[in-house]
């Protein structure tokens, strides 16, 4: 049986997961993001261990601005890997959002200036933005290895939210040059004292705002009949507006890489009734956003269905969910990196 493989790197409180998928002895690749610039540590020694006859890989995916995805993607390209290069590039820069070509001194221009010279640039949407319709049926493209995506976000109303504020935003989520990730909160460190599920899965909903998360690149990656949602950090209103125009209105899939790593305002319970799934996988340390929210892991558990908790590390905001009380209680388990694991891999 072909492989479907989720590689979801060490990126702090950031996205950089590799997809291998198709023949085991020689798979199709496709990487998600890079993390914030630290990342590339991690993500550069998976690179260098493929054979170079294997590094081209059928699709790159910066799902948006924010530091803690296009970091590590600005060092790949400005380091370099021998042999590395991508059947396409899927990325929205600022003449994707406007008709001009500009140039500025944030890291989403840098990258421009890189994919200016990439004939691959959002090529599977004719060199313009990757975005879904407001009517219609939602865009799907095939990759050459058999993998199939669903773009669920983002709409051209959310790309235009972020234009007027494209630097604006941009420098608010850290995008300075060279800006090193924080460090990871001391082990053992107590939050909020216990745990109470359902008062937690209670609390009132209220929806991330920011016009970078908005414009977030995020998918449905089906290959030989098994799915993954990639939240990227899309917002829920959206992902949901684009689940109900699948066939039956609902995404049933055999794991969702949580938006915005867990946050609580990126999991809203419409969002949450949308997707059928056994697998929540989080990608964040809590370094500077404290990811993921109790709250969206109550909200999980709230359903009363059993499950498992993914987490690509072991921190004092993931780890108070290892405790066997209450994943009895709750019908879950967990999986965290192994001792000296290079983050966590998952096998669909």
């Amino acid at each position: 049986m072909s492989i479907y493989r989720i590689h979801m790197l060490p990126a702090t409180h950031g996205d950089c997961m590799l997809l291998e998928y198709g023949p085991a002895t020689r798979p199709h690749r496709v990487l998600i993001d890079g993390g914030p610039p630290g990342t590339w540590k991690h993500l550069e020694p998976v690179l260098q261990g493929i054979p170079k006859q294997e590094r081209r890989f059928d699709l790159l995916v910066v799902s948006h601005v924010d530091a803690d995805h296009i970091g590590g993607v600005l060092e790949l390209f400005e380091k370099g890997v021998d042999g590395l290069s991508f059947d396409d590039i899927w990325f929205n820069g600022y003449h994707n959002l406007k008709s001009t070509e500009k140039f500025g001194p944030v890291q989403g221009e840098r990258l421009t200036t890189h994919l200016w010279r990439q004939p691959s640039w959002n090529k599977a949407f004719g060199g313009g933005a990757v975005v879904v319709p407001e009517t219609g049926t939602l865009p799907v493209v095939k990759l050459p290895g058999g993998m199939q995506l669903t773009l669920l976000s983002p709409t051209r109303k959310e790309l235009l939210d972020l234009l007027p504020k494209w630097e604006q935003s941009c420098v608010k989520a850290g995008l300075a040059p060279r800006q090193e990730p924080p460090e990871e909160p001391p082990a053992g460190l107590e939050l909020m004292g216990p745990i109470d599920v359902v008062a937690l899965a209670k609390e009132e909903f209220s929806e991330d705002g920011s016009e970078a998360n908005g414009s977030s690149i995020a998918f449905l990656a089906e290959f030989e009949g098994r799915q993954v949602l990639f939240g990227a950090d899309a917002h829920p209103s959206v992902l949901v507006r684009s689940i109900l125009r699948l066939p039956g209105g609902r995404a049933r899939v055999d794991a969702l890489k949580l938006p915005h790593h867990g946050s609580k305002k990126n999991l809203s319970p419409g969002l949450l009734g949308a997707v059928d799934t056994t697998r929540y996988l989080f990608s964040s340390n809590g370094s500077q956003f404290r990811h993921p929210d109790r709250q969206t892991v109550a909200r999980i558990l709230s359903r009363q269905q059993p499950c498992a908790l993914w987490f690509n590390y072991r921190s004092a905001y993931t780890q108070t969910w290892d405790e066997d009380g209450l994943r009895e209680k709750w019908q879950y388990t967990t999986v965290f990196p192994k001792d000296g694991a290079n983050g966590v891999v998952l096998e669909i």
